[in-house]
């Protein structure tokens, strides 16, 4: 056993640690929420994680995105990524992918044998469309709410998104999904039930919120892949 992973083995025991290193999870978005995810999943011994993102890294990002350095500005953020798993751990394949999020784009690529698939973009069409393709493969979706203009980290929690509330991000995508006849009871979301603290042109944010939510997205994707029946329980 590699010594990277011997707390994670004494927490979670043998077995889940080999279904991990067995795992393939995709991570669409590596800001604030995904980078995080990202991470954490990489930490804990993913074997394969697709790492999408259409972006670059910016100076602003430094003030809340985990992945990213001064060095990675003018990066894409996917190859960045990468970058920073390989000066983590060498066993976990990344696979980079640099595109933006559409129905047309996903019907591109192939997710149907990943255990999970986190969405943590911040945009509704992109949300819906994997949402979409997530039920079209028949795979676990793990969705991030609206996290920015807010400051308080224990206030982010897991939900159904038929249960969600308080949140403008939040009604947009439980319309989208009602007009796309999507079962909502289906798909969970990490919402932060803070009120936002301003309201700005674009979304302001520290590190604190949207880190948490990229952990409580990681716990729950590990525990569908560490815990066979965790994914039947998402769906009662």
């Amino acid at each position: 056993m590699p010594q990277i992973d011997e707390r994670t083995e004494m927490l979670i025991g043998v077995d889940a640690k080999e279904r991990l290193h067995q795992a393939k999870v995709a991570v669409f978005g590596l800001g604030g929420v995904g980078g995080t995810a990202f991470e954490a999943l990489l930490r804990s011994g993913v074997g394969t994680i697709y790492a999408v993102d259409c972006d670059v890294v910016d100076e602003t990002n430094l003030n809340r995105q985990l992945l990213f350095t001064k060095a990675d500005i003018g990066k894409e953020k996917a190859v960045a990524a990468k970058e920073r798993a390989t000066a983590i751990r060498d066993d976990v394949n990344v696979c980079s992918e640099n595109y933006r999020i559409d129905e047309n784009s996903l019907s591109c690529h192939d997710y149907s044998e990943c255990d999970c698939l986190i969405d943590a973009v911040d945009d509704v069409a992109a949300k819906i469309a994997l949402i979409r393709y997530a039920a079209k493969i028949g795979k676990p979706i793990l969705v991030s709410l609206g996290m920015g203009n807010r400051l308080n980290p224990s206030k982010v929690e897991l939900r159904r998104l038929d249960k969600t509330e308080g949140d403008p991000l939040a009604k947009k995508v439980r319309y989208e999904c009602r007009q796309n006849g999507i079962d909502m009871k289906n798909v969970w979301c990490a919402v932060s039930t803070e009120e936002p603290l301003v309201r700005t042109n674009k979304p302001s944010s520290m590190m604190m919120v949207p880190s948490a939510a990229g952990l409580l997205l990681a716990y729950q994707a590990i525990e569908i892949v560490a815990k066979p029946h965790a994914s039947d329980m998402l769906n009662e």
